[in-house]
């Protein structure tokens, strides 16, 4: 006899109430079991909390490092990044939108993806921190520029 003849009462996995507390602010934060495949894409509705700090954290140095870049342009420099050069270029405020999107987007993949293990030893969230220390060497670089 399987499991699903010995159930006596519906399966409530297949009952969804839109308008339940579960619905409303989420109940999964990682994979259901211990034994399920790690690099295999499991479903969140709940993200930690410091992932929502870094990344604003993120989205502010990104502002920050726009500002500067375009200080350190005004000032003689040049633009490393290809892309952001030919953005530049053609138009500052398509030059903010594309760093705003670019970061923006990925911010969301890596936030969205916090929990899947990649390469078999490294998490996707460590990738956003790592990012986060990137930025902050960036603008401590671009503070040294300024200074000369």
């Amino acid at each position: 006899m399987s499991y699903t003849e010995q159930r006596r009462q519906p399966d409530r996995r297949q009952q969804f109430h839109p308008f339940s507390i579960h619905a409303l602010n989420g109940r999964r934060t990682r994979q259901r079991r211990k034994r399920d495949n790690l690099s295999k894409i499991h479903e969140t509705d709940i993200y930690p909390e410091r992932l929502f700090f870094v990344t604003v954290i993120i989205l502010f140095l990104c502002a920050l490092d726009a500002h500067n870049t375009l200080i350190i342009l005004s000032l003689g420099g040049t633009e490393i990044n290809p892309l952001m050069d030919y953005l530049i270029q053609t138009d500052l405020h398509l030059f903010i939108a594309g760093k705003f999107a670019l970061t923006g987007l990925g911010i969301l993949l890596f936030v969205g993806y916090h929990h899947v293990l990649l390469w078999k030893w490294v998490r996707v969230r460590y990738i956003l921190y790592a990012l986060l220390v990137i930025y902050l060497l960036l603008i401590g670089y671009q503070w040294i520029l300024l200074a000369k």
